[in-house]
C-alpha cells in the first residue's frame, strides 16, 4: 500500500512539473510572439513614414527639375539638354509607379503586412532612384549656369519682376473681393489667402536678391546663383497664386456649365427611374431617388453665393448612385445610348475636379502631402486612360472614378494646408499615416502658409537669411 501511495505521489509531482514547464514555455512563446509583432508594427509605421516623405521630396524635386530643364533649354539649347530630358523622363516613370503603389496602399482593399512592407520599401527605392537620376544632371547645369549667368543684370531683372508682381497685388485683392460677392467662402477657400502668401513670397524673393548681391561681392558665384534661383522660383510661385485668382471665375463658369448639364441629366434619370415597377424600386432605387432629389433641392438659388465645384461633386455622387441602382433594369440598347450622353458630362466633371486639385498642388507645393498627390496622379491617369475604353459604360466608370479621386485629392490637400498653416512648420499628417521632412527640405518652415522648402538648397552658409526667418 505504501508503495502505491508513493508511486501516485511521484506521478502527481511529475505531472505538476510537466504542466508547469508547459505553462512557462507557452507564456514565453506568447511573450516573444507579441514582442515580435510589436517590432514589426513599429518598423512598418516607420517605413510608411519614410515612404510618405520620399513621395513628397521626389515629387517636389521633379517639379523643380522640370523648371530647371526649361531654364537649361532656354540658355543652352535642345541639343545640350538631351541627357537631362531623358533623366527627367525616367524619374517621372519611377515616381508614377510609386504613386500607383501608394494608391494600392490607400484603397479599400485590405493589404497583408508583407504587402505593405514590400510596397513601401519599393516606394522608397523608386523615389530615391528618381531623385538620384537627376542629381548629376542638375549639378552639371547648375555649375554651367553659375558660370554663364551675368548675375548683376539678372538681379536687376528679378527686382523688376518683383515690383511688377507687387503692383498687381491690389487688383488681385479687389478681384477677390468681387468674387466674394458671387461665390461662397467654401468655393473661394483655395484662393482666399493667395494675396498674403504671394506678398510673403515676394519678400523672400527680395531678400534672396540681397543675398545674391552679397555673395557676388565675395566672389561666391555658385551661392549667388542659388540665391537668385530661389528668388526666381519664389516669383514664379507668387505669380501662380495671383493667376489662380484671375482664372478662378473661368474655372467656376466651366464647373457651373458642367453642373447645369448634370442637373438636366439627373432630372431625366429621375423620370426614367420613377417609371420602373414599384417592386423593382423598393430596395435600392427609391432611396437613391430620394438622395438625388435631396441633392438637387440643396443646390443654392441662382441669386445666392455659390460653390460650383462643391455642388457638382454632391450632385455627381447622388447621380452615380441612382445610375448604379437602375442599371440592372435598363434595356441594353437604351442604356448604351444613355451612357454615351452621360460620358460627356462625366468627363467635364472629372476635368473640373482634377483642375481644382492640380491647382492646389501647383500653387502650394511642399505643404501638400503624398496622399493628395497620389490621388491626383491616379485621377490624371484614369482620365488619360479613357482613350483606351471602347464601351461607354466602362469609360463613364473611369471618368467618375477620376472625378472622385480628384475631389479626394483636393480635400486632402486642403487638410494638409490647414495643418501646415496652423502649425507653422513642415510636418504634415495624412489619413493613412503621419510623416515629416527634415533638413534643407523644410528649412525656413512655412512662410505665410507656403513652404519655401528646397529653394534654399545649395546656398551654403545661410546666415544672410537669419533676419528673414527670425
Amino acid at each position: 500500500m505504501d508503495l502505491v501511495l508513493m508511486f501516485v505521489a511521484a506521478v502527481a509531482v511529475l505531472t505538476i512539473g510537466v504542466v508547469s514547464i508547459v505553462v512557462v514555455i507557452r507564456t514565453r512563446t506568447k511573450r516573444r510572439r507579441l514582442e515580435n509583432e510589436r517590432k514589426i508594427a513599429a518598423h512598418l509605421a516607420e517605413l510608411e513614414q519614410r515612404a510618405g516623405s520620399s513621395l513628397v521630396r521626389a515629387d517636389e524635386r521633379i517639379r523643380l527639375v522640370d523648371d530647371e530643364l526649361g531654364f537649361a533649354v532656354a540658355e543652352f539649347g535642345d541639343a545640350a539638354t538631351t541627357e537631362f530630358r531623358a533623366a527627367l523622363h525616367r524619374a517621372r516613370q519611377r515616381l508614377s509607379e510609386a504613386f500607383q503603389l501608394n494608391q494600392r496602399l490607400s484603397d479599400h482593399v485590405p493589404d497583408t503586412v508583407d504587402q505593405r512592407r514590400e510596397w513601401n520599401e519599393r516606394i522608397v527605392a523608386l523615389c530615391q532612384s528618381a531623385e538620384s537620376s537627376l542629381t548629376e544632371q542638375s549639378a552639371a547645369f547648375a555649375a554651367r549656369r553659375a558660370a554663364a549667368h551675368k548675375a548683376p543684370s539678372d538681379i536687376q531683372r528679378v527686382r523688376g519682376e518683383i515690383e511688377r508682381i507687387r503692383q498687381s497685388l491690389p487688383p488681385s485683392r479687389n478681384a477677390l473681393a468681387q468674387l466674394a460677392e458671387r461665390y461662397s467662402d467654401a468655393a473661394l477657400d483655395p484662393i482666399t489667402a493667395n494675396p498674403v502668401q504671394a506678398e510673403r513670397l515676394l519678400e523672400f524673393a527680395e531678400r534672396s536678391t540681397q543675398v545674391a548681391e552679397s555673395r557676388l561681392t565675395r566672389s561666391r558665384d555658385a551661392e549667388a546663383a542659388a540665391a537668385l534661383h530661389a528668388a526666381v522660383e519664389s516669383i514664379r510661385r507668387a505669380q501662380a497664386l495671383l493667376d489662380a485668382i484671375d482664372s478662378f471665375e473661368v474655372e467656376a463658369i466651366k464647373a457651373e456649365a458642367a453642373l447645369t448639364a448634370m442637373v438636366a441629366e439627373s432630372h431625366a434619370e429621375l423620370v426614367a427611374a420613377r417609371q420602373l415597377p414599384e417592386s423593382a424600386r423598393r430596395a435600392r432605387i427609391d432611396p437613391a431617388i430620394a438622395d438625388l432629389e435631396g441633392a438637387l433641392r440643396a443646390l443654392p438659388p441662382s441669386d445666392s453665393l455659390r460653390d460650383p465645384v462643391g455642388s457638382l461633386s454632391a450632385v455627381r455622387q447622388a447621380n452615380t448612385a441612382l445610375d448604379d441602382a437602375v442599371a440592372e433594369h435598363a434595356q441594353q440598347a437604351d442604356r448604351r445610348e444613355r451612357m454615351r450622353a452621360q460620358l460627356v458630362t462625366a468627363i467635364d466633371d472629372a476635368e473640373q475636379q482634377i483642375a481644382a486639385a492640380r491647382g492646389l498642388v501647383l500653387d502650394y507645393q511642399v505643404p501638400v502631402g503624398p496622399d493628395a498627390r497620389t490621388r491626383l496622379a491616379e485621377a490624371e491617369r484614369e482620365l488619360a486612360s479613357l482613350t483606351e475604353e471602347r464601351e461607354p459604360e466602362s469609360a463613364i466608370a473611369r471618368a467618375r472614378r477620376a472625378a472622385g479621386l480628384g475631389a479626394e485629392a483636393a480635400a486632402i490637400a486642403r487638410a494638409d494646408l490647414s495643418r501646415a498653416q496652423g502649425y507653422g512648420h513642415g510636418s504634415y499628417g495624412s489619413p493613412r499615416t503621419g510623416y515629416g521632412s527634415t533638413g534643407s527640405q523644410v528649412l525656413g518652415g512655412v512662410l505665410g502658409g507656403l513652404a519655401i522648402g528646397g529653394l534654399l538648397d545649395g546656398l551654403g552658409d545661410l546666415g544672410d537669411f537669419g533676419d528673414f526667418f527670425g
